[in-house]
């Protein structure tokens, strides 16, 4: 949606070029409809965005349901059927974007071009690793939605939008104290929220200046809303199990999702030592690191034997294709 920058963004030069894009016209809107589900996944994410689309489709999610990945290497072939039989419709971001960097887009950044590039008008995005204990589809009907078009979470703490950090100058607004967004999980009507997309798409584009200032994409959601001054309902506090995740509300304390943080991406489930099924291996960390993680993931996660299951129907796939 965004033209490329037409040059570096640095220090000298991130304010001006901020403030600029701040006044430009947003581009045309595009005859976007309809509802449903956004995850970006892929290579290491490819088995925790199954158990989402599992768990969804479990809890009784109708709506359609987007897997958004760059390049055709990371959605390898045995997993395809295994998708789609579920409901999912598969998107190379690049086919959008082929102007940009494959390894930016492996990143960050593919998040806002997802959201902007898809055809659907209101949008859940859910993280890969973000599992939903519930049917989230209500939040749509919700009056705090349907009032500001756009719900974020917060995060737990606050990491890189700190008093005194040159990001300030460079977006032109003072600290105030705002709790972080957290975007493992977001929901927004994009014709509503259409200008403030675009300059956290344009922030993005220059990830590799903005992202010293702010940790990846979720920052960027909050600079943009609140310099555009874009109206948001911002959900209750989440709750943090250290090393585990991160557990996201609704009001009335309605558990929603349980975000895992800090611990390892899922694979296709093993046999290895007292575990009957281990699903947290992660290359380069030491090997009492990944029992930790695994003992933790199975008394803490809320729905883990599900977690189990839909692994354990994955790996079927695998196996007959011999991938």
């Amino acid at each position: 949606m965004n033209d490329l920058l037409e040059y570096d963004i640095n220090a000298a030069n991130a304010a001006d070029l901020f403030a600029k894009q701040v006044e430009a016209p947003a581009p045309a809107l595009e005859d976007f409809s309809g509802r449903g589900f956004i995850l970006c996944a892929g290579g290491p994410y490819l088995e925790s965005a199954y158990v989402v689309v599992r768990l969804l489709r479990h809890y009784g999610a109708t709506l359609p349901i987007e897997i958004w990945h760059a390049g055709e290497d990371e959605i390898p072939p045995w997993a395809r059927p295994a998708l789609i039989e579920h409901g999912v419709t598969l998107h190379d971001v690049m086919d959008y974007c082929e102007n940009r960097p494959l390894k930016q887009m492996r990143g960050f950044p593919i998040k806002t071009a997802a959201i902007l590039n898809t055809r659907l008008r209101e949008v859940m995005f859910i993280d890969a690793d973000c599992f939903p204990v519930r049917n989230l589809e209500f939040l749509f009907e919700t009056q705090e939605y349907k009032e500001n078009r756009a719900i974020f979470f917060p995060d737990y703490q606050r990491h890189l939008l700190l008093p005194d950090k040159p990001v300030w100058q460079h977006v032109g607004m003072p600290y105030n104290g705002d709790t972080e967004f957290e975007t493992g999980l977001l929901l927004f009507d994009k014709v509503s929220c259409w200008k403030a997309l675009n300059l956290a798409e344009w922030m993005n584009l220059g990830s590799e200046f903005w992202y010293q200032h702010a940790m990846g994409d979720k920052d960027t959601f909050y600079l943009a809303w609140r310099k555009l001054n874009q109206s948001y309902f911002l959900a209750p506090n989440c709750s943090r199990i250290p090393t585990v995740l991160s557990r996201h509300y609704w009001l009335g304390k309605k558990h929603l999702v349980d975000h895992r943080t800090g611990t390892s991406k899922y694979t296709v489930p093993y046999k290895k030592g007292i575990f009957k099924s281990y699903l947290s291996p992660y290359k380069g960390r030491p090997l009492y690191k990944d029992f930790i993680d695994e003992f933790l993931q199975r008394f803490v996660n809320s729905n883990y034997g599900l977690h189990t299951k839909f692994l354990d129907d994955l790996k079927t796939y695998k196996d007959a294709s011999g991938g």
